[in-house]
């Protein structure tokens, strides 16, 4: 006998299978569980007033594949890369993913690996530039902790985003991605709202 159970979870979906085997009058039980993160992701648009921000479908799916679903699984993040037309939206079109010597915890994420910077050089030759952070919390809808609020204000004192007033900030959650904007010009950090 053979049982599949597929469970949504947000934006991801989650593949359980069970196979139970008859052997010589013994019963065997088989699990198999599956994370499918490939699943195509549409584009995702954030708003807050004027502000604009949306992620390309690849990146949603990237980001996707880092959601916390298993008590194991530990935090990540990166940097967003993208563009700011002259209309003000911001576009991210690829992201920095953890590397090796980044710190990571179940609730830790630190950006350490100098790599981050040298991915954002060469997105620069594509003309992609740093427009924020991201990173990974085991929670269902995600908000950000005092650390990740400290991190947000240090970015933005230290941030030099281009053609744009504002630096960007995503947590990946278990069912959805939820976004923040930084004001550079007071250091003010407001919620965004996903646009369905």
């Amino acid at each position: 006998m053979i049982g599949i159970y597929c469970i949504q979870l947000g934006q991801l979906v989650h593949l359980k299978i069970v196979v139970i085997l008859l052997l010589k009058g013994s019963l065997k039980l088989l699990k198999i569980s599956i994370s499918v993160r490939g699943v195509k992701f549409v584009e995702y648009r954030y708003t807050n007033g004027g502000v604009k921000l949306v992620i390309d479908d690849n990146v949603v799916n990237k980001l996707s594949s880092f959601s916390q679903l298993f008590t194991g699984d530990v935090e990540s993040g990166g940097l967003l890369l993208g563009r700011t037309q002259i209309n003000g939206l911001t576009k991210v079109y690829d992201i920095t993913e953890p590397l090796e010597r980044d710190k990571r915890g179940r609730f830790l994420f630190k950006r350490k690996d100098k790599g981050h910077l040298e991915l954002v050089s060469q997105a620069n030759e594509r003309c992609l530039y740093f427009k924020g952070n991201w990173h990974s919390h085991p929670q269902k809808n995600p908000s950000p902790s005092w650390r990740d609020k400290v991190s947000w204000k240090r970015a933005m004192r230290e941030s030099k985003p281009g053609n744009s007033d504002y630096i960007f900030f995503l947590i990946v959650g278990t069912k959805e991605i939820k976004a923040w904007c930084g004001k550079l010009n007071n250091r003010k950090i407001y919620e965004m709202e996903l646009q369905s």
